[in-house]
């Protein structure tokens, strides 16, 4: 398959939010809040701008051109992989993300592997999250209940843990879902096809002749009324990727690539429509225990960018 065509798009200026008190505000020169761009990620001239008062999505752009990467690295620390318990976690993530976090706009903690350790777990994710103040984090929860519980889901997401964004299941419908979409400033990604070999056993399921993943589009849009809405959407299938991104512009989040087996090429070119949000690819493993992550993850994010036809 050819690279896509060229597609421009433009950025407000974004609104500003309130962070919890423990989030520094830290500067950051870029120009993509106020430029047209076409495929290139890099800004052509500074302006200052507060990083803390810019939302989710808008710093994922920023960073994508400042970095020139549309990567996402997993933190999913195994204790059967990695010793000394929560504390080893730590240490042992702490320096994928000081070796990477040059190549990427985001990093992805899934909450079950910091669970896992109890207490200890949350203290030493909150200490992770300190260490790259300046990249997103999205906490990979895919939470999904009745709406006040979502709402303490959300509250505990975004201000107990100071969580940039965060995936969600969208079985319960859109009362539930409210709850994460209206913190406007963060990013809510909504479980659309997911990347494991048993997806297709419900996701695949017909309903007035579409599949159900294309209803969760439908959902996913009726919801983005803030414009903080993305989907969950496995490089497992790129085919499905392809059929999604022909009928919205949503930002998408792409796990599976790596120890998964997802095509990386094939999914950069069905995904990327000229945001930079369009396409973020997640890679845990085939970097958290790669012998050398620095390595990895800057040959991951030359693949992406070469797949998407994207000018560095």
């Amino acid at each position: 398959m050819s690279a896509p065509a060229s597609r421009a798009f433009s950025i407000q200026l974004p609104t500003r939010r309130a962070l919890p008190a423990r989030s520094p505000t830290v500067g950051l020169t870029w120009a993509s809040a106020i430029l047209t761009a076409q495929f290139s990620l890099y800004p052509p001239s500074p302006i200052p701008y507060d990083w803390a008062a810019v939302s989710y999505f808008e710093q994922l752009r920023a960073l994508s051109r400042e970095r020139q990467t549309m990567l996402c690295v997993g933190l999913d620390p195994d204790p059967d992989r990695i010793e000394g318990g929560a504390g080893g976690a730590l240490r042992h993530c702490r320096q994928v993300v000081r070796q990477t976090e040059q190549h990427v706009c985001c990093f992805k903690p899934n909450s079950a592997f910091w669970e896992q350790y109890g207490p200890d777990g949350w203290k030493a994710l909150l200490e992770l999250r300190d260490e790259a103040p300046r990249t997103p984090f999205l906490l990979d929860a895919k939470r999904g209940d009745m709406d006040n519980t979502m709402r303490a889901y959300a509250r505990a997401v975004f201000r107990t843990l100071g969580m940039d964004a965060a995936t969600v299941n969208p079985y319960l419908g859109t009362d539930s879902l409210e709850q994460f979409t209206a913190f406007e400033d963060r990013g809510v990604y909504v479980l659309c096809r997911t990347s494991n070999p048993g997806a297709a056993e419900l996701q695949h399921l017909e309903s007035d002749g579409r599949p159900i993943y294309r209803h969760v589009v439908e959902l996913a849009e009726r919801l983005n009324a803030h414009g903080n809405v993305g989907l969950v959407i496995g490089a497992t299938a790129p085919a499905q990727i392809a059929e999604v991104r022909a009928v919205t512009d949503l930002p998408f989040l792409l796990p599976g690539v790596g120890a998964q087996g997802g095509d990386v090429e094939a999914t950069a070119r069905a995904a990327w429509n000229g945001d930079p949000a369009s396409c973020l690819v997640s890679a845990s493993r085939s970097v958290l225990f790669a012998q050398d992550p620095d390595r990895e993850a800057a040959a991951l994010k030359t693949q992406i960018n070469a797949a998407a036809g994207v000018r560095t």
